[in-house]
Order: structure tokens, then sequence, then C-alpha cells
């Protein structure tokens, strides 16, 4: 399945690029993205069941313990981002069980329907908007901040794309010790003699 979107990315080609990809893939309810990364990783890995539902994996440097059901691994990879790691693949597919099914519910098409079905209305206008009677009581304090240590600097800043300043020469390192331009004498690569 490819699809691209050559021409200049405005509303017209986003549509053509959707319209042709839910024509390619099916509204399901338990559609997933598959890792194809993780999935050729796992390949490389080797597996060892330990009972029903736990597996150890190994690559060349590490072994890691797997435990399917209650989806975690020992690389926490699986534990945080609820998608299996390349461990818990390598563990699904050595019992030749589907590794989506071992996705959380939170990254399954449904939920997401789910939590966008509802309309998000546009807010009001503000000159009849209602306020709290002691909103001017409210203050927002900016964040706390700790004072810098040291001197505080005496000169501005420049920015990104302004250079010296009008009229002034800027100044080259100069070599107090041979006399040459480039580098200055604290750091001088070249022998004392």
């Amino acid at each position: 399945l490819a699809f691209a979107v050559v021409d200049a990315e405005n509303g017209a080609s986003w549509k053509w690029f959707f319209r042709g990809l839910s024509q390619k893939i099916p509204d399901a309810s338990d559609l997933v993205f598959k890792l194809v990364s993780r999935l050729g990783a796992a390949m490389l890995l080797n597996v060892y069941q330990v009972d029903r539902s736990e597996f150890e994996v190994k690559d060349e440097t590490m072994k890691f313990v797997v435990e399917l059901e209650k989806r975690h691994c020992t690389c926490n990879v699986f534990d945080i981002d609820k998608i299996p790691c390349i461990h818990a693949i390598a563990a699904a597919k050595h019992i030749k069980r589907d590794e989506n099914r071992f996705v959380d519910a939170s990254h399954l098409t449904e939920t997401w329907a789910k939590a966008y079905a509802e309309s998000i209305h546009p807010g009001g206008e503000l000159s009849t908007s209602t306020y709290p009677e002691n909103i001017d009581e409210l203050s927002c304090p900016p964040p706390a901040t700790k004072k810098k240590s040291g001197r505080p600097p005496t000169k501005r800043k420049r920015s990104v794309g302004e250079f010296g300043v009008p009229g002034s020469k800027s100044q080259s390192h100069k070599c107090s010790r041979y006399g040459t331009g480039g580098h200055k004498k604290i750091t001088c690569q070249r022998p004392i003699g």
C-alpha cells in the first residue's frame, strides 16, 4: 500500500489521499498500526518459552522476560507505549499469535472514534460571556525563577541574523606568543620554545 501527496499540500490533495486510503483499508473496529520496524528487529531475537505466557527473549548481549497476558516486558517499552515491544512481538510470533492482539485498547480505531464522536462546539462571543464576580481579584503570578549566579551581563546578546555594529571592526583572535591569527595563547597548539 503506497500513496503519495506530490502536489502542494493543500486540501484537495489531502482529500484525495484519505479517499484512496479509506478505499484500501476497511473501516474495522480493531484496526491498529502495525509496527514494521519492530517486526523486523523481532525476527532476529532468540525466544525461549518458560511457561504458557512467559518467555525469555535474548539478543546478542541482553535477555528480557516477557509476560504476554500481563502485557509486560522487562525493557519497559511494552509497559509505557502499550504497544508490543520487539521482545513481545518475538514472543507472540514464537507461539504463532498475532502481536496486534496485545495492543492496548487506547490505540484501537474504535476507541479513537468514541473519543471524537461528540461534537466540539466553538466558543461564544466574548462580550456576551459571563465571568465570576471576583475575576479582578484573582491573580496569575509569573512562574517562580531563581536568580542566576554571577555578575549580570552588561552587553546585549545579538540575534542570529545580526552582525557587528556598523562602523566598528570586529577583532580576530591573535596568539600573543607567536603572533599568528585564528587562536589565542591559551588555546595555542604549537609547542612552547
